[in-house]
């Protein structure tokens, strides 16, 4: 008697209230869920955080409930039943670690084999929804042992089938789902299980089972929403053994169209249209179809999504007409869901485009200007007199467009004002295939209502009801970018735009012609940039090798001395080399090979191993780097430099052999002078201009020249009288290039071999070079070797002008003189304090 009190009580109370939340719940999810049938439907809805949220007073009162089923009825049959809705109840809420808790307890204390076996279902569910996938296999593998109950087995099926859906895995996937459907008795789930079984054949390519499955969806009584995209699908696999097939299909397509209650579905009803006509060759009505799919889509922006990007790829991938595909990928984005698998992927290609479109207005419009300055006064007065005719012309039609399509929305409004008309044609009006009548067909009696409250909202019972808001009122809502039928953009505007006079100034137009050679330059300057982009995009974006070729070939043609030369010349090698145009490949591969043997293009070509060598080197350079590095930071200059010498010797040609060009140039600013310094980071910048450390080696001259102008301006620009100290020889001179290379090889002549005496040719200003004799010990020894210059004369035997001047001076001096340019104040300066 106690046993059957408990067993009563706990399953009529507070269980069978628990097992009302979660039917409920997953009710609810399945109601709320936004089934995309563009792709295979997941076998089971999808819920997240916000749906968790929504029904959390629900989940609380349901584990409540059920944990009174549990503490207040111990050791009744429906304790572990309870402890099972439990756990459900914190998978719904997302708590997954507390829900495998709980199903993993019912496994191991719970007494009831089918309460258990429904846990570890529930429990492989969880897995997968906690993206662990090894576990839900691990338990998938365990109940292979056991015997379950229908109920547990169908479920278990469809667990399975939903591992392998996650995993994409759908040979796996059909073969589960088959199994759980023969165990279906809900025909509702029954018909979803079939239909995704179809989806599945027919992304497999397996139409005529696809076909066979689709009829048992229909077979099962589907709602009207299921049974739709049945038919299409079914439509989609038919097999076409005739011409005859192919008109019965397009036929059928249009006796949906005609259908009223098919007219939320005209958007779907026209992209399949499309699908089958591009399916069978015919771009140009598939293209108008996928069209008239986007102007049907009123509130589904996942279908108007999927047509605009039907039409993006036929422009991309069957068309090539880029700027085209790249209007249509900016609409997709525009409307398209963020959970879409392919959001990345379709995101990833309109970047593409967009940078594509870019380079190539960026090339046509300069060269279009550029051509312009080219033109006589009177020509280019023409040409502008055409051009703005033209321009206000296409304005005022593109208004007259735009009057005409607002004029249809409002009329397409009016015309949807009436629920009855828009739903049913009429009372009494039999639209739906059988002898349903309207008011019989749940369905459509609730379609009906939904739609009625969408267009005038919750209405009193009363005469004249619509009079507070007549048909004209209603705002059109669609109000969006898109392209029409043509291929041509349009855009919404809900300011009356056909208002004002549209008029271009050519005055302004002429001011933005180029008009300096400066101007010009900069123009060419970015064709130049755009053109190497553009050849970037055709070759590695999109895969265009014959585009990709020609605009490289523009590009060396057109700028044959830019900084991408022979960049080009080795992937105008590759390019040609893929397309088996030998000559050609062998044509740039030899230019390269004769005009930059040292490049990296060059070595790459000689050497296909030479990046992973290079690769190997410069790991090596770095052990030697560190060495070098630790001896810098510690003040032992002389060691760093022998083993940076080292290290560059043994290691002459990598990647890492700019770092250590770098830190030489740092140790020898901490032994050599100022200018030295300078002169060996300029030169860092010049040999390795494409260093990932020109920025730093930028900012080391900025800091050095600062220090001079900090050391110009402590001394207030005047020259030093402190003589005991080292110092420079100087032969100033007019810039002259025959004297630049002449005069470093006549003073070589006169430095002894086993001298430390440097030599350097430095720039003084914009007219004067001088040569640099570095550094005498003392005063004495330099004045000595400035009388021996003066004896001989050097630059009477040079120098074409005779404007050149001879002199010592000290460190710190050179590096004011250097600094300030002030060459006749130093020299005032000299005669005072060196010829008296």
């Amino acid at each position: 008697m106690s046993n059957s009190y408990h067993n009563m009580t706990a399953h009529y109370n507070a269980y069978f209230i628990a097992l009302e939340h979660i039917k409920a719940i997953e009710q609810t999810i399945e109601d709320q869920y936004e089934w995309n049938y563009n792709l295979i439907l997941p076998i089971f809805p999808q819920f997240d955080s916000a749906s968790a949220n929504s029904f959390s007073d629900q989940i609380e009162d349901c584990i409540e409930k059920a944990s009174l089923a549990i503490q207040r009825h111990k050791g009744s049959k429906w304790e572990d039943d309870s402890y099972v809705l439990v756990g459900k109840a914190r998978f719904y809420s997302l708590d997954f670690p507390n829900a495998v808790e709980t199903f993993k307890y019912v496994n191991t204390k719970g007494k009831d084999d089918n309460a258990k076996h429904e846990a570890l279902v529930a429990l492989m569910r969880t897995f997968i929804e906690y993206k662990e996938s090894n576990n839900a296999i691990a338990v998938s593998d365990y109940l292979k042992k056991e015997k379950l109950n229908k109920k547990n087995l169908k479920n278990l099926y469809l667990t399975r089938g939903y591992l392998y859906q996650k995993s994409a895995d759908y040979n796996n996937m059909v073969q589960n789902l088959v199994q759980a459907e023969a165990l279906i008795t809900n025909f509702k789930e029954r018909a979803r299980i079939n239909f995704i079984i179809g989806q599945v054949y027919q992304s497999l390519g397996f139409d005529g089972e696809a076909y066979n499955y689709y009829r048992q969806t229909l077979k099962n009584n589907p709602s009207y929403e299921l049974s739709f995209y049945t038919k299409l699908n079914m439509a989609q696999v038919t097999q076409l053994a005739k011409t005859n097939d192919a008109k019965k299909v397009r036929k059928y397509f249009k006796k949906l169209l005609r259908d009223r209650k098919n007219e939320e579905f005209k958007d779907k009803i026209y992209y399949e249209m499309a699908k089958f006509e591009v399916r069978h060759g015919n771009l140009d009505q598939g293209i108008t179809y996928y069209n008239s799919s986007v102007r049907s889509s009123i509130n589904n922006n996942r279908q108007k999504a999927h047509s605009y990007l039907s039409l993006g790829k036929i422009y991309y991938d069957s068309l090539a007409e880029y700027k085209l595909a790249k209007l249509y990928y900016d609409s997709t984005l525009s409307v398209l869901p963020k959970d879409e698998l392919e959001y990345a992927e379709i995101e990833a290609r309109q970047k593409i485009l967009e940078n594509f479109v870019k380079q190539y207005t960026i090339i046509h419009n300069n060269d279009s200007l550029l051509n312009l300055t080219k033109l006589s006064a009177d020509s280019l007065d023409r040409f502008l007199d055409s051009y703005i005719a033209q321009e206000e012309a296409a304005e005022m039609k593109r208004r007259e467009e735009e009057k005409k399509r607002k004029r249809n929305a409002e009329r397409l409004a009016a015309n949807n004002s009436s629920a009855f008309s828009q739903n049913t044609g009429g009372i009494g009006a039999n639209n739906y295939e059988g002898t349903t009548w309207y008011f019989y067909n749940t369905s459509a009696v609730s379609r009906g209502k939904s739609d009625f409250r969408r267009i005038w909202g919750d209405r009193v019972l009363e005469d004249n009801w619509r009079r507070s808001n007549s048909a004209t009122s209603i705002a059109v809502t669609d109000e969006e970018v898109g392209i029409d039928a043509d291929g041509k953009k349009t855009s919404g505007n809900k300011d009356d735009e056909g208002e004002g006079e549209f008029k271009i100034n050519k005055e302004e137009l002429v001011a933005t012609l180029p008009q300096s050679d400066e101007d010009k330059q900069t123009l060419l300057d970015e064709i130049k940039e755009a053109t190497y982009q553009l050849g970037k995009i055709y070759n590695f974006d999109l895969d265009e090798k014959d585009n990709s070729a020609e605009t490289y070939e523009s590009l060396f043609n057109r700028f044959p001395s830019s900084e991408y030369r022979h960049e080009v010349m080795y992937l105008l090698y590759i390019i040609f080399k893929e397309l088996e145009n030998i000559p050609k490949s062998d044509y740039y591969k030899n230019l390269l090979l004769n005009e930059a043997p040292e490049s990296i293009y060059a070595k790459i070509i000689i050497n296909p191993n030479y990046r992973a060598e290079s690769q190997a080197a410069s790991e090596k350079l770095k052990l030697v780097y560190a060495q070098a590095y630790a001896s810098y930071k510690m003040g032992d200059y002389q060691q760093a430099m022998n083993l940076i010498n080292d290290g560059l010797r043994e290691f002459p040609d990598n990647d890492f052999v700019d770092n250590m060009a770098l830190l030489k140039i740092l140790v020898q600013g901490k032994s050599e002078t100022i200018y030295k310094y300078q002169y060996e980071l300029n030169n860092f910048i010049e040999t390795y201009s494409e260093s990932e450390l020109l920025p730093y080696a930028d900012s080391l001259v900025t800091a050095s020249e600062q220090y001079q102008i900090n050391l110009v301006n402590s001394t207030k620009a005047k020259f030093i009288p402190k003589f005991e100290k080292p110092h420079f020889f100087i032969f100033a001179y007019q810039t002259d290039q025959e004297l630049s290379d002449a005069l470093p090889q006549y003073f070589k002549t006169q430095i002894p071999e086993d001298s430390p005496l440097k030599i350097g040719n430095l720039i003084l200003d914009e007219k004067r070079s001088m040569i640099l004799i570095s550094e005498f010990a003392d005063k004495q020894s330099a004045i000595a070797f400035n009388e021996k210059v003066e004896a001989e004369k050097p630059a009477e035997k040079i120098n074409k002008t005779g404007k050149f001047y001879n002199f010592v001076i000290t460190k710190d001096n050179f590096n004011i003189l250097y600094q300030t340019k002030e060459l006749d104040t130093y020299l005032v300066f000299y005669r005072k304090n060196y010829q008296q």
